[in-house]
């Protein structure tokens, strides 16, 4: 039977029921309603179509997060194509990789960055046309205009069981891209498992993710779920940063917040540097959503004390769109990212592919309805007697000290209990005889020195926390870890540094 396309659960059910000038997407400076947005989202539709868009097209989108990108993305699932929002940070040459890997005909570009695809436009066979929002350059049509000119288009096309409605590539856009592609059934299932169960997201929330859209976490807190539960979402197109958060929260008022852990540490630095008395900021936030890495103790008992908010700390992989696992207000547990989800089947396993016992270190394995059988994410994970799982790294992450597993998760998980430290990262090094250690990368915590002392008490305390012959061998005490676009460390740079 075919599905319901995705455009008409987003904005079309909102309309219908009587919420079409309710607000969907704020903005610094601007506001589009339901109605105002499902205009825009038609006339996306008719230029698309105009250009020759046809049902399983892949248009990939690279724009800064606004609502045109949301109209984009609506209009072409609309038709029955496929948007491709992408990293606007990519360079020419790791565009030309993801481009010519998803197969995109069109390119919606925002104006300052489509001279970026213009580099590499001769090495892009499958690609008709480069549009651009906000200024288009010679050779590059005016989607702006078009939109504004063109009949719009209403029907939505009816897509047959597992059509993809969108792609999402995660990880580097290296000789091997990971891409994932979302059917127009996975929004839904998604937000019933945590943004129905978790969040209880319902029409008067107002939502504000700090992460991109180019992203499964970003897409879907910051416009699938709340558009999807008839909310409002605050999109922001420059670089979210914490003094411009400030003033977003201040107007904006948010019920729902999501962050990375990095960018909660920052809010709370700078937060904490405000002359007093400082303002309220997360007043009317009922829930502090954090993932995409592991939360340190420091930082989550640092957000409680300046914001008075608990963070719901959750563990999601692109396949599922969202969180597979995540603490609850109601059940939360200390630097674990909490329990399976609704229709989530999540388990350790040995090497052997049976389950290993309680506080044991194995590969996690999930099973779910948008999953074709079991899925390996290639993590590694310990679960404890309460059935709360605890991120030990990724596998390829691991190294053996005597011979024995060392998973750096489970180190920089020991290491975050002290209250000298505010970010860690463990990798492997070498000693003097060539033989694999642990060497750990310290950001000392507010009101402790970089001291040969505090390394060697560092050490100590691993000891008595974990196995001891996991404890670093060597510690390192840095300003910052190093990150990409997207929040992750980058562990390779630190290997690259022992």
């Amino acid at each position: 039977m075919a599905q319901r396309n995705l455009s008409r659960a987003l904005v079309d059910n909102c309309v219908e029921a009587g919420r079409g000038e309710q607000a969907a997407i704020r903005e610094p400076k601007r506001v589009w309603s339901y109605a105002k947005l499902a205009d825009e989202m038609v006339r996306a539709a008719g230029a698309l179509r105009e250009l020759g868009v046809a049902p399983g097209d892949r248009v990939a989108l690279l724009m800064h997060d606004s609502a045109e990108l949301a109209a984009v993305f609506l209009g072409a699932v609309r038709i029955g194509a496929v948007p491709v929002p992408l990293n606007v940070l990519l360079r020419p040459l790791e565009l030309r990789t993801l481009l010519n890997h998803c197969g995109a005909v069109e390119v919606i570009a925002s104006g300052d960055l489509a001279d970026g695809v213009e580099q590499v436009r001769g090495e892009l066979p499958m690609l008709r046309h480069l549009c651009s929002v906000g200024g288009a350059h010679p050779g590059q049509l005016d989607f702006s205009a078009r939109c504004r000119d063109v009949e719009p288009w209403t029907p939505a096309h009816d897509p047959e069981d597992g059509a993809p409605a969108f792609i999402l590539y995660s990880g580097a856009a290296g000789d091997d891209p990971r891409a994932t592609a979302h059917d127009h059934s996975a929004p839904r299932l998604a937000f019933e498992r945590y943004a129905r169960h978790v969040l209880a997201l319902e029409p008067g929330d107002r939502v504000l993710a700090t992460m991109k859209l180019s992203t499964a976490y970003g897409l879907g807190l910051g416009l699938l779920f709340p558009l999807m539960a008839g909310a409002a979402t605050f999109l922001l197109p420059t670089r979210a940063r914490p003094r411009t958060l400030f003033d977003v929260m201040a107007a904006f008022s948010p019920t729902v917040f999501a962050a990375t852990p990095s960018m909660y540490a920052q809010l709370a630095h700078d937060y904490a540097e405000l002359p007093a008395p400082r303002p309220k900021l997360m007043a009317t936030v009922r829930h502090a959503v954090s993932g995409g890495e592991t939360l340190p103790i420091a930082v989550e008992k640092r957000v409680h004390e300046l914001f008075g908010v608990a963070l719901l700390h959750g563990f999601g992989v692109s396949d599922a769109l969202s969180f597979i696992l995540s603490n609850t207000l109601e059940a939360r547990r200390a630097l674990s990212v909490g329990r399976p989800l609704p229709g989530i089947e999540a388990r350790v396993v040995g090497e052997d592919g049976a389950p290993v016992a309680p506080m044991e270190i194995g590969a996690l394995e999930v099973r779910g309805p948008t999953f074709a059988g079991p899925l390996k994410t290639g993590d590694r994970f310990l679960v404890d007697d309460d059935g709360y799982f605890f991120y030990c790294g990724r596998a390829d992450d691991l190294f053996k000290v005597s011979g024995r597993w060392v998973a750096p998760g489970e180190v920089e998980r020991a290491l975050l209990l002290h209250p000298a430290v505010w970010e860690c990262a463990v990798v492997e090094d070498r000693d003097d005889d060539g033989l694999p250690q642990p060497h750990a990368f310290i950001v000392p915590n507010i009101g402790h020195t970089a001291s040969d002392e505090l390394a060697h008490e560092l050490m100590r305390f691993v000891k008595d926390e974990i196995a001891p012959y996991k404890y670093p061998r060597q510690v390192s005490f840095v300003d910052a870890l190093p990150r990409s676009p997207d929040g992750k460390v980058q562990r390779w740079k630190l290997r690259g540094a022992v």
